[in-house]
């Protein structure tokens, strides 16, 4: 299951790296290089939004985001019928519901959702939470189902 993880998490981090946006999902046919304080930069908080998608890139097969938190924003408890979901921890602190218990996260952090597994994620810290989000098989529909 780890080594499926790991594996996962590079397979995405490779896209993250060669893909980039301006707000948009990239073309995933062609090669870029991007930097996740510039994405940010490009793509700043509206007013009084303390959660944020920035669609990185998307195909049939897989959809990336970066994921912007702030001001304690909480992603109620939620699974996903039909995704699969990674995500990787770049920035500030947070807390994720995972296995019926509250687990802290940090830069450098991975977690693998599987379909049907109940979670939950918070922002924490003094700045905001920042991390890679990819779902399998692409997200072409909302799939959050909430349980509170």
């Amino acid at each position: 299951m780890l080594k499926k993880v790991a594996i996962a998490v590079v397979s995405c981090l490779i896209v993250f790296l060669t893909t980039a946006t301006n707000g948009n999902a990239a073309d995933t046919t062609s090669q870029l290089v991007a930097q996740v304080d510039d994405i940010l930069k490009a793509n700043p908080l509206k007013p009084a939004e303390t959660l944020q998608m920035i669609n990185i890139a998307q195909d049939e097969t897989i959809s990336l985001f970066i994921v912007r938190m702030v001001d304690g924003h909480v992603v109620k408890k939620h699974f996903h019928k039909t995704h699969d979901e990674v995500i990787f921890i770049i920035k500030g602190t947070g807390q994720m519901f995972v296995n019926e218990e509250w687990v802290s996260l940090k830069p450098g952090c991975i977690h693998f959702n599987p379909i049907g597994k109940i979670h939950s994620t918070k922002q924490t810290g003094n700045e905001p939470l920042v991390y890679i989000s990819v779902f399998t098989p692409a997200l072409k529909e909302r799939d959050r189902n909430f349980v509170e």
